[in-house]
């Protein structure tokens, strides 16, 4: 009689829940950790907790928070959400020094939030509002060590420090690097855009990593056909 052989046990992707906070959205990538990339704006935090419940997941399974960029509406409840799960906070090494400024970086004028920027080489005390990370990326940073299948990828030109998450099963989560005009629009780039050049340069270096999946602060998820019939080809 012929033994029954057992079928390899299937590991599901990485799961991502958008948490809508008005203005922008923050999300949850769910796999063997729970990564929390951006936190909303100051007091978003029992929203995000809400949202985790709801997903069924307690504060102490949040292993990284990673912000996005160094701009209040995605690192305003870094903090709190740090005292509240024990979760370390991560950021891209450019935009350190605006998070620990308390940088608002929507209120400025074009050209100071990236100049504020540029102070993320020195030891900046937290100002008002100001976030100390735990945690500075300085290039692509694999995931791993905090139980996610993904990397955090430097894909500057909203800021000099934006940063995407790419994950197992090709989907990406990349902060403001894309939005919408309104919900279901096209993708496009923000208004506040620093670098609109380097900023295309990103999204082609997402697309060539084979991105099935887009997930942005303001808009979307939209294809990546969808994104490359906007940004593809040098466009």
């Amino acid at each position: 009689m012929r033994q029954k052989t057992k079928s390899p046990a299937v590991r599901r992707l990485p799961a991502v829940v958008a948490v809508p906070l008005g203005v922008t959205s923050a999300f949850i990538v769910r796999d063997r950790g729970v990564l929390l990339v951006d936190t909303g704006k100051p007091g978003d935090e029992a929203a995000v907790l809400a949202a985790m419940k709801q997903a069924g997941i307690g504060p102490d399974e949040i292993t990284l928070i990673l912000v996005t960029h160094g701009h209040q509406e995605n690192y305003g409840s870094a903090d709190a959400l740090r005292e509240l799960t024990g979760a370390p906070v991560a950021v891209h090494e450019a935009d350190a020094g605006a998070m620990r400024l308390g940088v608002g970086g929507l209120r400025f004028p074009g050209g100071v939030v990236p100049r504020l920027i540029g102070l993320a080489g020195g030891n900046v005390a937290s100002g008002p509002g100001g976030v100390d990370p735990d945690i500075v990326i300085g290039g692509v940073a694999d995931l791993a060590a905090f139980g996610i299948r993904g990397r955090v990828i430097p894909t500057p030109g909203h800021t000099p420090g934006s940063v995407s998450v790419f994950v197992a099963g090709g989907t990406a989560i990349v902060g403001d690097l894309l939005s919408a005009l309104f919900p279901g629009g096209r993708a496009r780039l923000p208004f506040r855009t620093g670098d609109p050049a380097a900023a295309r340069r990103s999204i082609r270096g997402l697309l060539a990593l084979g991105v099935e999946r887009i997930y942005a602060a303001h808009g979307g998820p939209w294809s990546g056909a969808e994104v490359s019939g906007r940004f593809g080809n040098g466009r």
